[in-house]
């Protein structure tokens, strides 16, 4: 869970379906870069507080004071309002600025912990806060206590047992019931939480506000839509801003304690976590449609009354594009249907001409500098660094951007700009070199190099030019629009039903234009405008007059506000206990802060054909029990097994990404084997195991490159025993919600030794979209070795019609439909192909089931091989056709599921006709 989208909340895996093969090319690599903080990254101390354990920088010891001293209020009131206390320590994180990112998010997974980025100020116009830190800590915890609960003497011995690892069916019985709950519900209630404690909060912000009524006004505000993980406007950002007003809904009707009080009721079903409308009536006394329904009609009544802008579109954009301009244009970048690069729309201020030229921009909000346009944003410049900064249509930063959201230049060619590593709070405003003051919104440059912003003070939200106050608004909720030639200015602010336009000239405001649903608005000229609104599917850019109408900004007064909300005995903590000053005695050492994740369970048969030629069916199992520390640069694992082959193994593995070289090993050993009485009979050598060294060398903008190297040693003897290395290098352009890359270029070479023969070789592949969701490209691979080809020795160029699971083998060629492993001298495939995807959705509450999307595919691929142990040399054609679709299981997993079918040449190596399959969860 996290402060804007939730990322990567499922890990993908593959899985065999009956005798089908599985359509994928290569084993899972041991060690991955680690996605809680970069490698290399600065020094990290700790200290605890309470319950907690703070985890930071010496650079941010400022910002774990106020931690310290939040957690040590927060915490007693939470404990209040969701009906219990945390069952272990909580560990929070404050990331190094290597990590610029303006995001946070919570897990149980490998401790209780969240994890709280501090690059806020990016989006200083979006959440309607003072105060980006407090609203993590205020968010996060309340994720903290959602999925902590336990109410239940099963799930409470399961964890005691087995910690938070899952038995092989992860849902029955649920050691974390609430991991299940969709993010309708758990964003949503850390939406309300982080909006009661007097530093604003989304449920403050207009333009959501407008947002969500339009929905209810359309019917749109469904059970199979809202509690569904649903591929529509607005897209990931639903979760927070229709769950956040649906929690409101229930804590004004129910009040607040009882509506976190959820979460623990919630946490009874072990035995089927998965079930909703009865944690709903244990609550509320209602079901889930019930409530949802009356939800929604109580906000289609008040959105009948809204004002809509409307007019000619001059664009439309699935994702939030924001304007600005110069002298002569408006611009900004618009994604008309969300899955390809975005237009930069121009717009000329004289004549009214519009200019649109798709570019590979990252979206976010356009600066100009020096004649060219930069976009602000975040994203690694280099593989242990992720910047903020102002990137071109490449992705590229601008030198002397780093660590910069930079609002404009000055006549003089200063920036004005926050700096990040400051901003971890409030943005600390720049201008050069010289600190200029705290704000609390973006900033506009005026004609004589003057500056304009917001600053907060409570609720009082007052605007400033330079260093005068010109007005304050009773709002957490204000963003500048623009100045006009008398110096009269433009912003946006609540109105009743969401957010409008108003102007002021420093002694009165007026509204200017009759419409709830603006999100931004530029200048064409004194009297007219560009304004961006929000429509039920997205945004809409039109040119509106500009006149005076009745109206004035609306202070939005929520229950807590009317009355506010009592505060729990003692929980008016000033200062920590402990000591609210954190100092860097402790130093954070990953290996020394393992900590037991928990032990997965897997269980399942298999049915081997013995020498005798008698077929018996087994058990197999897998214990893994996992160790890992707070930010996750470590993992230790305790495994045993009994694999397909009967045989009964036990290891280690460890992993390590804290270092610009990733390393992993897994080494075990055989405790009982029968690889005797097989089918193929083999020998054991007792023991195996497989490393593996990473070097992700290149990390900017749409690059990757990696340097990699491996061992593979199985226990069986007749098994392969390669050792290698690669380097690749990629450029991947993906935009907005696109099923498929739009742009990507990879290349690969690669060199292996496998018991003295050498196999080298590599891999190319091009791919590109089309307008009206076709995606194409063409692939090859070419592998030669030295060997003596030899199938019962398994020696030469290795083909299979599957991946192996266990190697991550560079010089494997999958090829779908072979009979069995071929083994040739020399080998290569090339192949095209071609994607259209399909828009048809069928959304369920009640079926397991729900259809997203779904994609076509047509690929031929050629394939030749040189002394083939099948058929020497060997030519032959396939041509496949495939089905993807694309799926949400039980409302909260979206899943992909793809089954192609291949007619291949008849040969001695191929079967007429195969069938090959793909499960992946987690998109």
């Amino acid at each position: 869970m996290g402060v804007q989208f939730p990322a990567r909340r499922y890990s993908p895996f593959v899985a065999l379906l009956a005798s089908l093969s599985i359509a994928t090319s290569h084993a899972a690599p041991l060690v991955t870069p680690n996605p809680t903080v970069v490698a290399g990254d600065q020094p990290y101390y700790t200290h605890d507080v309470r319950n907690t354990r703070l985890i930071y920088t010496e650079q941010n010891q400022a910002f774990a004071a106020r931690v310290a001293e939040l957690q040590a209020t927060l915490q007693p009131r939470y404990e209040a309002s969701f009906g219990f206390s945390l069952g272990e320590r909580l560990y929070v994180a404050l990331a190094s600025d290597y990590n610029q990112v303006a995001n946070g998010f919570s897990t149980q997974f490998p401790v209780n912990r969240q994890v709280n980025y501090g690059g806020g100020a990016l989006s200083v116009d979006r959440f309607a806060t003072t105060s980006w830190l407090d609203t993590l800590i205020h968010h996060e915890t309340a994720h903290n206590y959602q999925t902590n609960a336990r109410n239940n003497p099963v799930s409470r011995g399961l964890y005691e047992l087995l910690g938070v690892g899952a038995l092989y069916t992860p849902v029955v019985p649920a050691i974390t019931p609430n991991l299940f709950e969709s993010s309708f519900i758990l964003e949503g209630n850390a939406v309300l939480n982080e909006s009661w404690h007097g530093n604003g909060g989304r449920l403050y912000n207009g333009r959501m506000k407008a947002m969500t009524l339009l929905q209810a006004r359309a019917g749109q505000l469904t059970p199979e839509r809202l509690y569904n993980e649903p591929l529509a406007f607005p897209y990931r950002e639903a979760h927070y801003v229709f769950g956040g007003y649906y929690q409101y809904y229930l804590a004004e009707r129910f009040g607040l304690d009882r509506t976190n009080r959820y979460f623990l009721n919630r946490s009874e079903y072990w035995h089927w976590p998965l079930l909703v409308n009865a944690p709903t009536r244990d609550t509320f006394g209602h079901s889930f449609n019930t409530l949802i329904n009356d939800w929604s009609r109580t906000l289609a009544n008040e959105a009948a009354t809204m004002n809509l802008v409307s007019g000619p579109p001059l664009a439309h954009s699935q994702s939030a594009g924001y304007l600005n301009r110069n002298d002569n244009e408006v611009f900004f970048l618009a994604q008309p249907n969300g899955v390809r690069a975005p237009e930069l729309v121009t717009i000329n201020r004289n004549s009214g001409a519009v200019r649109k030229q798709r570019q590979s921009y990252a979206l976010g909000k356009l600066i100009e500098h020096q004649g060219e346009r930069y976009v602000q944003g975040s994203r690694h410049t280099c593989p242990n660094r992720i910047h903020q900064g102002l990137f071109d249509a490449s992705a590229q930063i601008l030198a002397g951007t780093e660590g910069r959201i930079v609002q404009g230049y000055l006549s003089d060619g200063r920036a004005v700009y926050f700096d990040v590593p400051s901003s971890f709070s409030e943005p600390q405003l720049y201008v050069g070199d010289r600190f200029y003051r705290e704000v609390n919104s973006s900033v506009l440059i005026g004609a004589d190099d003057a500056l304009y912003y917001f600053v907060q003070d409570g609720r009082e939200r007052t605007l400033y030019r330079n260093h005068e106050p010109l007005l304050s608004l009773d709002s957490y909720y204000g963003r500048l629009a623009d100045i006009d030639s008398r110096g009269r200015i433009y912003f946006i602010t609540n109105t009743r039903h969401g957010s409008g336009l108003f102007r002021t000239d420093g002694r009165g405001i007026e509204q200017v234009l009759a419409g709830d649903n603006v999100a931004d608005a530029r200048l064409l000229d004194d009297n007219n405008a560009v304004v961006m609104a929000v429509t039920l599917d997205g945004y809409e850019y039109t040119r509106q007059p500009l006149r005076p109408v009745a109206g004035q900004p609306h202070a939005p007064k929520l229950f807590w506000d009317r009355q506010p909300v009592p505060e729990t005995d003692n929980v008016a903590a000033t200062s920590v206990a402990n000591g609210s000053n954190p100092g860097v005695e402790h130093r954070y050492h990953p290996l020394g802060n393992l900590h037991y994740q928990g032990t997965e369970i897997y269980l399942s048969t298999v049915s081997t054909r013995h020498r005798d030629g008698e077929d018996d069916d087994h058990w197999l199992y897998t214990l893994n029990a996992q160790f890992a520390d707070p930010l996750t640069q470590n993992r230790l694992g305790v495994f045993a097994l009994r694999d397909g082959d009967l045989s009964h193994l036990a290891g280690v593995s460890y992993t390590n990404s804290q270092y610009p070289v990733l390393a992993g090993v897994r080494g075990y050993g055989v405790l009982d084997e029968q690889l005797e009485d097989l089918e193929v009979p083999d020998d054991s050598r007792g023991f195996g195991v497989r490393a593996e060294l990473r070097w992700p060398f290149l990390r900017n903008g749409y690059w990757y490159g990696e340097a990699s190297g491996f061992h593979y040693l199985d226990y069986r003897k007749r098994e392969r025993e390669p050792t290698g290395g690669q380097l690749q290098v990629s450029r991947t352009e993906q935009f907005g919600h696109s099923f498929y890359p739009n742009s990507r270029a990879f290349i690969q070479g690669f060199a292996v030794n496998d018991r003295g023969d050498s196999v080298s070789g590599g891999t190319l592949a091009l791919a590109t979209d089309f307008p009206a969701q076709f995606y194409g490209g063409v692939s090859g691979k070419y592998a030669r070795s030295d060997a003596s080809v030899h199938h019962g020795q398994r020696r030469g160029v290795f083909l299979d019609n599957a991946p192996d699971t266990l190697s991550d083998d560079p010089s494997l060629l999958v090829i779908p439909g072979l009979v069995g492993a071929t083994y040739a001298r020399e080998a290569n495939y090339g192949e095209v192909h071609l994607a259209k995807v399909l828009n048809l959705d069928a959304y369920s509450f009640h079926f397991p089931l729900s259809l997203r999307r779904e994609a076509l595919s047509l690929r031929y691929r050629h394939v030749d091989t040189r002394d083939a142990t099948r058929g020497g040399d060997v030519s032959f054609n396939q041509f496949g056709v495939g089905l993807t679709l694309e799926l949400v299981a039980f409302n909260i997993a979206p899943i992909r599921v793809g089954v192609e079918y291949t007619r291949s040449d008849d040969t001695p190596m191929t079967d007429r006709d195969s069938v090959s399959a793909l499960l992946q969860l987690g998109l």
